[in-house]
This record gives structure tokens, C-alpha cells and sequence, in this order.
């Protein structure tokens, strides 16, 4: 009796487990139009754009270098520092090029004398010789005495200004004014400078940061499209939710290849205080092409194209209506529907079932 009852207890579970699971599963027969999104269809205001990315880049930056090799003994500025021109920036050992110049002076000295020993010389063989106490070879050996002389002084001038020039470049001025955005050296350093045969050593980097731009590649597609001196925003991704108003300022005249695509570089010029916008930051611009107020538009993903014709699938009381319409220009999110769909009509994002099908 007990083994009997055991049995029929079992039994009784494992059927109430079973008609739990089965209000679990679903049946697989649910509406079909639950499964898929709609948008409804608004009257909106639509700005189509030209997008594309690119890097924010100073529109005036120097490479600051020394046209002289030395030891670095000052740097009395720092990265990040704002500058003018004309400013030290930095100052190289002075020694060797001082004592340079001191020999350049004394040896100026000793030319000098020398020029004047050569023209006393010349003088006195000149009055001997116009009294014939002296022969014309003599008289010409001091008058050649004397220009050789001249020459020499000149050469040690020449090399005086040399020296002092060189003396000049130890202290590195500003360039323009600026904000120092890279400083690589430090002091005590041995840089070389700036020849024919070497680039000399980057000493830091100068960018005016009040006026920067962006260089964005433009499709040959949409390049037709922009001209100098049109409107331009841009968004960077390192600053949600800003802004900014730029202009178009440079359209290359010329395509360039860009992977599988030919692109021309555009590029955008902008103002901005924010010192949240830096060189080397990534941005985004939307170049306006076109506009239009107060238009039907429903999402791009609502609009499908077949053969060549635009095709949204309206909801009714029966399920779902196949009809052609006629688009506009787009924001890329929304797009104008010029005709074909009404405000307040609800359209699927996705195609339904029942044209799926019929369409695979």
C-alpha cells in the first residue's frame, strides 16, 4: 500500500513539472508583428551633411633648431608654456665661441698693424721712387706689400663678424608666438645643429593654438559638392557633447588615393578658446549641403531600397503594406520622405516575414 502510494506521488510531480515547463517555452504562434521595430513618421527640420574624420592640426607650427652645435647650459621656459616671439628660449655654452671671437679681434688687430706698416712702406718707396733713389721692383714689391695687407684685414674682419654671429646663435629666440607644445631636450644636453649634411637636433615644438584645423578626406563623390568659404561643425571625441563652428579653407586640386577610394584633402579652419582642443586630437566635421523645414522623415533603417525604388512596409489594422514613396535629403539618421507616407503612420525597420519570402 505504501509502495503503491510512494509510486503515485511521483507521478503527481512529475506531472506538475511538466505543465510548468510547458508555461515556460513559448508555442512558437506569437504575433509576428511584435518581433518587429517600428518608427513612427514625424514632421522634422533636416540638415544633410557631408561627414568625415580627421586630425585637429595647428595652422601655424614650428620644429625650433640650433644652427650651431653645443652644450645645453639654460632652458628657461617649459612645455606647455605660452611664448612670444623673440623670447629666449634657450641658451647654449658660450666659452669656445668667446674665445673664438677674442682671437678674431686680436688677429683684427695684428691686420690692422700690419696694414699700416704696408702703407708707410708704401709711401716712403713711393717718394724715393719718383726720385729714382729706388727701382721700380721695389717700388712694386710694397705697393703688392700693401694690397696683400689690405686683403688680410679684410679676411680677419669677415671672420670676426663670423664669430660673432655664431657667439649670437647660443641664445635660440621664439620664432612667432605660441604655446610650446613638445620640449625633448633637457639641460646639460650636447645638441647638434641645423646643416646642409644633418637635420640637427628638434630643441621644441612652437604651435599657435588660437587658429587650428582640421584635414578631412572628402569622397570625389561629395567633393563636387563644398566650396571655399562654406560652413563647417566639428566634434571631437575626446569632448562629448561641444561644438564647434569652423570653415572651409583649403579643397585640394587634386585627388589622392585613399585604400580602394580616390578623396581630395578639405580643409577646415576654426577659432577656439577651449584648451580642451589640442593638436593631435581626433575630430569629426559635418559639412550642410543642403536643408529642408518641417518635413515628413521617418529612420534611415526604415527605408528599403528594390530595383532601384524606395520602399517602406507601413503597419494597418491587417499587418503590413508594401508601398513605394519618395525620399529627400537625409541627416544621417533621418530621412525625408517627400511622398508616399504621412506623419503618424507607423513603418518596420526590418522587413516583415511575409515579404521577406517573398523577396529571398
Amino acid at each position: 500500500m505504501k509502495r503503491a502510494l510512494t509510486v503515485f506521488v511521483i507521478i503527481g510531480l512529475l506531472g506538475a513539472g511538466i505543465y510548468g515547463l510547458l508555461q515556460v517555452v513559448p508555442t512558437g504562434q506569437g504575433s509576428q508583428k511584435g518581433n518587429i521595430m517600428t518608427d513612427t513618421a514625424r514632421l522634422r527640420d533636416l540638415s544633410s551633411v557631408v561627414p568625415a574624420s580627421g586630425e585637429v592640426l595647428p595652422l601655424l607650427s614650428s620644429i625650433v633648431k640650433s644652427e650651431i652645435s653645443g652644450r645645453i647650459i639654460a632652458i628657461p621656459v617649459r612645455e606647455g608654456a605660452t611664448v612670444e616671439r623673440g623670447q629666449v628660449l634657450l641658451e647654449l655654452d658660450r666659452t669656445s665661441l668667446e674665445t673664438r671671437l677674442r682671437e678674431a679681434e686680436r688677429s683684427l688687430e695684428a691686420e690692422s698693424l700690419r696694414v699700416e706698416k704696408a702703407q708707410r712702406n708704401y709711401n716712403r718707396l713711393q717718394e724715393l721712387f719718383t726720385r729714382d733713389f729706388v727701382g721700380e721692383r721695389e717700388y712694386l714689391d710694397a705697393q703688392t706689400d700693401l694690397s696683400l695687407a689690405k686683403l688680410n684685414l679684410e679676411i680677419s674682419q669677415a671672420r670676426l663678424e663670423d664669430a660673432a654671429e655664431d657667439l649670437s646663435k647660443t641664445t635660440i629666440k621664439a620664432p612667432h608666438d605660441g604655446v610650446i607644445t613638445l620640449l625633448p631636450v633637457v639641460d646639460g644636453q650636447v645638441i647638434s645643429g641645423a646643416t646642409s649634411v644633418s637635420n640637427g637636433t628638434d630643441l621644441m615644438t612652437i604651435a599657435q593654438l588660437n587658429e587650428l584645423y582640421m584635414e578631412a578626406n572628402i569622397n570625389e563623390v561629395d567633393v563636387e559638392q563644398l566650396s571655399i568659404g562654406q560652413s563647417a561643425f566639428l566634434r571631437f571625441d575626446a569632448i562629448p557633447n561641444f561644438t564647434v563652428a569652423g570653415e572651409i579653407r583649403v579643397i585640394a586640386p587634386s585627388a589622392r588615393r585613399d585604400g580602394n577610394v580616390r578623396v581630395f584633402p578639405v580643409e577646415v579652419m576654426f577659432e577656439v578658446a577651449d584648451n580642451r582642443v589640442r593638436p593631435g586630437i581626433s575630430a569629426t566635421v559635418e559639412i550642410p549641403i543642403a536643408s529642408a523645414e518641417n518635413v515628413v522623415s521617418v529612420l534611415l533603417s526604415a527605408v528599403f531600397n528594390e530595383a532601384n525604388k524606395s520602399i517602406v512596409f507601413v503597419q494597418n489594422l491587417n499587418g503590413w503594406e508594401r508601398r513605394e514613396v519618395e525620399v529627400g535629403i537625409n541627416n544621417l539618421q533621418h530621412v525625408e520622405v517627400i511622398s508616399g507616407l504621412t506623419a503618424g503612420e507607423s513603418v518596420a525597420l526590418s522587413r516583415p516575414p511575409e515579404f521577406r519570402r517573398s523577396n529571398d
